[in-house]
C-alpha cells in the first residue's frame, strides 16, 4: 500500500477517534512513518491496568529528568499481553527503580513512597512484583540480565514490603484507596487505560529522551503524568505516532486530545500532559548533564 494511502488511512482513524478535523488529523498523519502500527495490548483485568497506571506514576514521579539512555521512565521494552506485562529495564536504573516502586514508609517525608501493597516475589534474575490485594502484577528484568539488589532501608525509612510481607499496612491501605479516589481523576478508567498504555510503549515515549539521554517527567496529583523535552519529535508528531498505535482507543471521543498549540497536547483530558520547549533548553551542555546523572547512580 503507498504511503499517501496509509496517511488517508491514519489520517481517517484520528479523525473517527478524536474530536480533531480531517485537516488537522491529515497534517498529524503526514507527520508519521508508523501508520496504523499494532495497537497497544491493554490489560484485560481493571487491577492490572490500575497497577501499571500507579507504576508508571510512581516512575514519572520518582525519576523526572534522571534517566539514562533516552529510557524515559527507565524502561527499554515492554512484552505485553491481556494478562501480563514484562519490563526490560535500563541497566544502570534497574535497582534504583526497584527501590522506588517497592513501598516504605519515609518519616522525613511524612508518608508512602513506592507503590502500596506492591511486593516481591522470584530471584533477583527473574523479579515479579504482585500486588498484595489482587491477581495483578508485572515482571522486571535488567537489559543485561545481571542479577538486581534488593533494597535496603535508608535513614528514617521503614520498608512495608518487608515488613508486611502478606498484605497491607494501615498506611498503605489508607493511600492505596487514595490512588482509586475520583479526587485526582475525572474518569478512573480513562487514567488507568492511558498511563498504561504509556508503560507499554516504551519505543515511542522513549523517543522524547533520544536526542539527549533524558528528558523530564513529573506528575501534579494522582491523576496527570506530564512528559516534557526540547529536542526530536514534535508534538505532533509523538502524537501522531501514539495515535497510530491505539493510544486513544476506546477514549471519549471529545477528550480524547487536544492539541493546545504546536508545543503542548493533552490526552485523556489532562491525564497525559505533553509539553516541547521551542528551542533547545541544553545544547552543548547536554553531555555533562549526561555524566551528572551517571554519578547520581554511581554513587
Amino acid at each position: 500500500m503507498s504511503s499517501s494511502r496509509n496517511s488517508n488511512r491514519l489520517a481517517k482513524k484520528i479523525r473517527n477517534q478524536t474530536s480533531l478535523t480531517l485537516s488537522t488529523a491529515s497534517r498529524l498523519a503526514r507527520q508519521t512513518n508508523v501508520y496504523l502500527g499494532s495497537s497497544i495490548a491493554d490489560a484485560a483485568d481493571p487491577h492490572q491496568r490500575r497497577l501499571e497506571a500507579h507504576v508508571a506514576h510512581v516512575l514519572a514521579s520518582s525519576f523526572q529528568d534522571r534517566q539514562l539512555n533516552g529510557a524515559l521512565l527507565g524502561v527499554r521494552e515492554a512484552g505485553s499481553d491481556s494478562q501480563s506485562l514484562e519490563l526490560t529495564l535500563e541497566s544502570d536504573m534497574a535497582d534504583e527503580i526497584l527501590r522506588e516502586l517497592l513501598p516504605r514508609f519515609d518519616h522525613f517525608y511524612g508518608g508512602i513512597r513506592g507503590v502500596p501493597g506492591l511486593r516481591i516475589r522470584g530471584n533477583r534474575e527473574h523479579v515479579v512484583l504482585h500486588d498484595a490485594l489482587s491477581p495483578a502484577q508485572l515482571t522486571v528484568t535488567p537489559a543485561d540480565h545481571r542479577r538486581m539488589r534488593l533494597p535496603s532501608a535508608r535513614e528514617g525509612e521503614v520498608l512495608l514490603w518487608k515488613r508486611v510481607p502478606g498484605g497491607l499496612s494501615h498506611d498503605e491501605r489508607q493511600e492505596a484507596e487514595e490512588w482509586v479516589d475520583s479526587k485526582g481523576s475525572a474518569n478512573l478508567r480513562v487514567r488507568d487505560l492511558l498511563m498504561s498504555r504509556i508503560l507499554r510503549c516504551p519505543r515511542l515515549v522513549n523517543r522524547t529522551a533520544e536526542p539527549h539521554g533524558f528528558a523530564n517527567c513529573y506528575t501534579h496529583h494522582s491523576g496527570d503524568l506530564v512528559i516534557e523535552w526540547c529536542c526530536g519529535d514534535t508534538v505532533e508528531t509523538l502524537c501522531a505516532n501514539l495515535l497510530a498505535h491505539g493510544i486513544a482507543d476506546g477514549l471519549p471521543q471529545g477528550n480524547a486530545i487536544q492539541l493546545l498549540s504546536r508545543h503542548s497536547a493533552h490526552l485523556g483530558d489532562r491525564t497525559v500532559i505533553l509539553n516541547r520547549h521551542s528551542s533547545c533548553q541544553y545544547s552543548n551542555e547536554a553531555q555533562e548533564v549526561v555524566e551528572y546523572i551517571k554519578k547520581g547512580y554511581d554513587s
